[in-house]
């Protein structure tokens, strides 16, 4: 016999062994064999063996590929294909269940996931810092006696040294002192830069600033020597790499030499920073050598050695406060430390940085999220469970076939997962679409995303987990307990159980949907009610410029004022410290001002606002007693004070207070005048003592009244004359009432984030009760075409079919009016000046309520009760 010198690649026929069917392999193998020696005579062994390599790889398909033993032997993937094909069958055959479902999940889980985000952004603040955990805060309370009189976010420079050095607990310490706007000289430009703050070199490793440029050696431990935000350095140079450049601050006049560039201060932090120079400057020139304890105007923040360490910090610290008494360093007040992670969500103290949020508001709209997405689950689990007779024959005929049980449940809870799945796919695309929109409702970062948020994934997954657990449980355990004798002899009927549940379900969700829209109603209200209130200053029509100040400023703000004045375009004009609708921060404040004839002396925290003789007339406030500073006077020795501050003083009448004298500040000085109570903040605080002095040459503030008429001709001349008298300043402005209205901004963005639950609130509720109808309806038809036959009218059908319905909404509103009530009236506890809840608060959501549940059914009622009976009764 011939010996062949080819033979077939034996790495294809091991391959064609290992992946062929068995009953194909011999016959294939033979047939490739055969060809490759055809081929090998015809033409060339390697194109032979090409040859062979190409059917081989033809050969590797579907139907020829061997299956492994655990895929034959298991039938969960013929049993998952089924479930899959019977569900899409199902959502085809009842298009308008599925519609409802799909519509109520997408929606409730869109308005989740978009409130879970804006609830995280919330709840992130300083979460970018490693050290977050271990630093607190230092504040002040202020006592009177046992009371707790107000609440200081500012501590004194020698604060934190002094606990530094004293508690073991505390590892380092971080002061920052910060600066009003001020000037700048950049070459020949000038810059107005707000958030200054003066810090020691701690400040950079306690709060994560990485330098970009510049070196952290010896960094902040001499005078005049300053840190640049990113964004300020490419405004001032138009470069970030600026180290070793100078600037010019215009007041107190000085030069600074740049020591580094950091990155902007991230958006969930409570201390935004622009600019950051040396504490040594505040020493060499701004006269502050750090051991003043009569002068609280920084924030000090501690680094702790562990962050377990806080309580007992917290223990020592109030024995501290007792020592620092008694060394006469502070005077009827506490030191208090705080986590800075709850600075932004629980802090409302005087002279906070900025505007905080709000816990309460945060875990209302959180809490109100779930019970819409609740709701929605609710709609699902009613419709499954209401067509229990529908498919009360399918489940009997599958089980008499053989179907377990637990088979049984994994196609009702495969309907589950698929119908949430792309209720998921369906709520990315709207939170995607919405998100713009959003962040600007609810005041976020315009930089805020969320798709490369691994957060935003595992909740997305979360949900669809649980929600088709929690929408699928109970049909599947329903559904899958029918006694197939009993179906198959017609003999099946619905339990109680779920008929109780249906209903149950319904009172939940309309009692929830009440609930929101007497709340919707009540912050409409309490907001229009601030708004629409007498603050007891005008702000309307009046411009605010500020100025430079500074030694030069202060000579040219009166001429400024002057100069205004000379036109006819103005009515009047003021020169203030502060103004109605800007931060107490930027007044003064002093915690011990008595009567010198009080016997009973008392620690109050009062205001001090720096103002001229026109500040009362230009703001048309009123005055109760006494006389207005005089214009043209000194005034000196005199003072004025606001209501709150006679009331504060226990004397009887504002007339009272007038002649009185009082002591502070080392000035003694008598009460000219009591100017009647005003806000200076929104109506959601309580009037403050105020102290007024006359002291127009330190004030920045220049507000001017118009006269009626054209506005850009009068800002056009007001931006001229401010430039003739400082030329080396920005021109800055605001209108009062605008920057009063600013303070109703968050609750402004409640109100319509809250509107916009309640809205989907009403839809999805109702979404479910037409689905609810619609099934009644089709399993009442014959007896609605009977009915009608023997002479039922449009009325009584309407009747007929609203009647059950409407019985659970009476009901619904009777557990949700009460506790709505207490929820209301505790959350308006929060307002200082708030309205009161009157009956018809309630009763009109209540009619709402009803008119949209009996509007709902009656669409689908009042269209079937059109319908020709003769054709319900042919069907049968």
């Amino acid at each position: 016999m011939k010996k062949r010198t080819h033979i077939p690649p034996p790495l294809a026929e091991r391959l064609l062994h290992r992946v062929l069917r068995s009953d194909l392999a011999e016959e294939v193998l033979g047939d490739l064999e055969e060809k490759f020696y055809v081929t090998m005579e015809r033409k060339s062994a390697w194109r032979a063996k090409l040859n062979y390599w190409y059917q081989v790889v033809n050969y590797l398909r579907p139907f020829a590929i061997k299956k492994s033993k655990r895929f034959i032997n298991s039938n969960y993937t013929v049993m998952f294909k089924h479930n899959l094909l019977l569900s899409f069958r199902h959502f085809m055959r009842h298009k308008s269940s599925f519609i409802i479902n799909l519509v109520g999940l997408s929606t409730g889980l869109a308005l989740t996931l978009l409130i879970i985000l804006y609830a995280r952004f919330e709840l992130s603040y300083e979460a970018d810092n490693p050290l977050a955990d271990r630093i607190v805060r230092i504040t002040m309370d202020y006592m009177n006696g046992e009371t707790l009189t107000d609440q200081d976010a500012e501590t004194y420079h020698p604060m934190g040294p002094r606990i530094a050095s004293e508690f073991a607990e505390v590892e380092d310490f971080a002061r920052a002192r910060p600066l009003n706007e001020r000037n700048f000289k950049v070459g020949e430009s000038y810059f107005r830069q707000s958030g200054i703050f003066a810090v020691d070199a701690s400040f950079f490793d306690m709060f994560n600033y990485q330098l970009i440029h510049g070196t952290s050696a010896g960094l902040f431990l001499n005078p005049h020597e300053v840190v640049l935000t990113e964004s300020v350095a490419l405004r001032y140079f138009n470069k970030t790499n600026v180290v070793g450049e100078t600037i010019w601050m215009t007041s107190p006049d000085a030069a600074y030499r740049v020591a580094g560039v950091i990155e902007d201060s991230p958006a969930n932090t409570h201390l935004k920073v622009n600019m950051l120079i040396s504490y040594p400057t505040l020493r060499a020139t701004f006269g502050e050598d750090g051991e003043n304890w009569d002068n609280n105007d920084l924030y000090t923040y501690l680094l702790l050695n562990s962050a377990e360490n806080y309580e007992l910090f917290t223990q020592h610290l109030a024995a501290f406060s007792d020592k620092i008494i008694d060394e006469e360093k502070i005077e009827n007040e506490i030191v208090i430390a705080q986590p800075i992670r709850d600075i932004h969500l629980y802090s409302d103290k005087s002279y906070e940085l900025e505007r905080n949020g709000d816990a309460a508001s945060v875990f209302i709209l959180l809490g109100v999220a779930v019970l819409i997405i609740l709701m929605a689950i609710a709609n699902y689990i009613n419709l499954s469970t209401s067509r229990a007779l529908d498919r009360a024959k399918e489940v009997g005929i599958r089980k008499v076939v053989g179907s377990s049980v637990n088979q049984l449940r994994a196609q009702f809870l495969t309907e589950s997962f698929l119908i949430n799945m792309a209720s998921a796919l369906s709520a990315i695309a709207l939170v995607t679409l919405s998100f713009d929109w959003f962040k600007y409702v609810a005041n976020l970062p315009a930089s805020f995303t969320f798709l490369h948020e691994n957060f935003f994934w595992i909740a997305l997954a979360s949900f669809i987990v649980g929600s088709t657990l929690l929408s699928g449980i109970f049909p599947a355990i329903i559904l899958s307990r029918f006694k197939p004798a009993q179906v198959l002899k017609g003999k099946f009927t619905h339990s109680s159980k779920s008929t109780l549940l249906r209903k149950g379900l319904v009172i939940f969700q309309f009692a929830i949907t009440m609930f929101l829209i007497v709340q919707t109603l009540i912050v409409t209200k309490q907001i229009g009610f601030m708004r629409a209130k007498d603050l007891g200053a005008n702000m309307s029509n009046t411009v605010v410029i500020r100025t430079p100040g500074g030694n030069d400023g202060n000579e040219n703000i009166k001429t400024f004022k002057a100069e205004l004045l000379s036109r006819a375009q103005f009515r009047s004009a003021t020169i203030s410290g502060c103004v109605p609708g800007l931060p107490t921060s930027e007044m003064g404040s002093t915690n011990y001002v008595n009567l010198v004839s009080a016997v009973e002396k008392q620690s109050i925290n009062f205001y001090v606002n720096f103002i001229d003789a026109d500040f009362v007339p230009t703001m048309e406030m009123e005055m109760l007693a006494g006389s207005n500073f005089i214009s043209g006077s000194t005034n000196e020795g005199k003072v004025l004070v606001n209501e709150e501050s006679v009331k504060m003083w226990g004397l009887v009448s504002p007339e009272a207070a007038i002649g009185e004298e009082l002591k502070f500040w080392g000035r003694s000085v008598t009460i000219a005048g009591v100017v009647k109570n005003f806000h200076q903040t929104t109506a959601k605080s309580p009037y403050i003592p105020m102290i007024f002095i006359f002291d127009p040459g330190h004030n920045k503030l220049l507000s001017v009244r118009l006269e009626k008429g054209e506005l850009s001709a009068k800002l056009e001349t007001i931006e001229k004359v401010y430039a003739s008298n400082f030329s080396n300043s920005q021109f800055d402005f605001f209108f009062l009432d605008q920057k009063f209205d600013e303070q109703y901004k968050a609750d402004q963005q409640f109100q319509e984030v809250f509107g916009l639950l309640t809205t989907f609130a009403i839809l999805i509720a109702c979404l479910g009760l037409f689905g609810l109808t619609l099934f009644t309806v089709a399993k009442r038809t014959k007896e609605i075409g009977i009915r009608k036959v023997l002479g039922a009218t449009v009325y009584n059908i309407v009747s007929l079919l609203s009647r059950d319905f409407m019985v659970l909404i009476v009901i619904s509103m009777a557990v949700a009016l009460p506790v709505t009530y207490f929820l209301v009236n505790d959350w308006l506890q929060l307002y200082a000046f708030r309205i009161d809840l009157s009956v018809w608060y309630f009763a009109l959501p209540a009619c709402l309520v009803f008119i949209i549940a009996f509007g709902t059914i009656s669409i689908k009622a009042f269209k079937v009760s059109q319908d020709n009976p003769i054709d319900a009764l042919r069907d049968e």
